[in-house]
């Protein structure tokens, strides 16, 4: 598999999301220990999943534990509730990370090894957030130096490769969350990395900002891990560090405004790319007229086009290529398109 073209992305040129996002609760779980990874919440229950034993617990929006069932994996590096059953990832596996279907029970319905991705075989999973009949999921890794620093994937299950993959900032993504076309995710500190939620817009292509978590002015050091979106609020599990009356692992809960919360990067809308979906040609230029060239991957990561942008548009013929995503780089600048048949 053919490594993308890795440009330079200095954070300098992200925009905070400044008020759009109110921490609303915070709920505390002592004695829990640093095993709560996977989550997923409902109206009622608050479910966890255990990176230690693999077990999912049951929590009230108070922090009470209310029961805890086990499971035959020792990692939980995600968890999704379906109406019946739960998906668990189950982080670094001989093969690459498994993918499990259990009933409530506990019993063991069905089994997948996550594809290969960017880099290699898949090994780090962040974690996992339910997309229809696919799911999104982070890998923190393989991860990389430069930017992208890290990955994330949408798969349906079963499938031979990603349908989908967006471009992240640092280099240990954790929790993801989907809250309609936006893509939200955390990342914890490695290098010298901020801990922040960033958000990416899937429909535009290009991140729209980010904010710092509680921590991050004390010590940099709250350990973020798995995220939810349930409709109307963001919980983010960390294990919360420095001065904090809650140093010990918590979930936080998020108000998130993407009306006011948006900043979006004027290199990337410089970049434009029509017809989306396409099926035979594609046209890309640089509406500022600079020349740069470009590299296009399609979601494996490999390899598939390449040119030079100008004021002029540039020709893509896709009329050959595998229906999916595909995304085209150009210096600092994404942007993703579709081909069909």
């Amino acid at each position: 598999m053919l490594r993308p073209l890795i440009p330079t992305f200095p954070l300098l040129l992200l925009l905070p999301i400044a008020r759009g996002q109110v921490l609303v609760d915070s709920i505390p779980y002592p004695g829990q220990g640093t095993g709560v990874w996977g989550i997923h919440v409902t109206a009622d229950t608050i479910f966890l999943g255990s990176d230690l034993t693999g077990n999912i617990r049951f929590s009230d929006h108070n922090g009470v534990i209310l029961g805890e069932l086990t499971t035959p994996f020792d990692f939980n590096h995600g968890l999704i509730r379906r109406p019946t059953s739960y998906l668990i990832a189950e982080d670094y596996t001989t093969s690459g990370a498994g993918l499990y279907e259990i009933d409530l029970a506990g019993n063991l319905l069905g089994s997948w090894t996550f594809p290969n991705v960017i880099g290699g075989p898949s090994s780090g999973i962040g974690d996992l957030e339910a997309d229809g009949n696919a799911v999104w999921y982070t890998m923190y890794f393989p991860d990389f130096n430069t930017y992208p620093f890290a990955y994330a994937y949408k798969w349906v299950p079963g499938d031979p490769a990603p349908i989908d993959t967006v471009p992240l900032q640092g280099e240990q993504p954790y929790g993801i969350a989907l809250k309609g076309d936006t893509l939200l995710y955390v990342t914890d500190n490695l290098n010298g990395d901020q801990e922040r939620i960033y958000a990416y817009d899937l429909t535009n292509e290009q991140d729209l900002g980010w904010i710092e978590l509680p921590d991050t002015p004390i010590d940099n050091d709250q350990r973020p891990q798995g995220m939810h979106y349930d409709g109307e609020l963001l919980h983010l599990v960390a294990n919360r560090q420095g001065g904090s009356a809650f140093a010990y692992q918590t979930i936080f809960t998020y108000a998130f405004d993407l009306n006011t919360a948006v900043f979006t990067r004027n290199e990337a809308l410089s970049l434009q790319l029509h017809p989306c979906p396409a099926s035979d040609v594609v046209h890309v230029r640089r509406a500022d007229g600079a020349v740069q060239p470009y590299a296009v991957f399609d979601a494996s990561g490999r390899q598939v086009g390449s040119g030079t942008l100008n004021a002029q548009p540039s020709t893509l013929n896709v009329s050959d290529w595998t229906p999916g995503i595909y995304t085209l780089r150009a210096g600092t600048a994404v942007r993703r398109f579709q081909v069909l048949r």
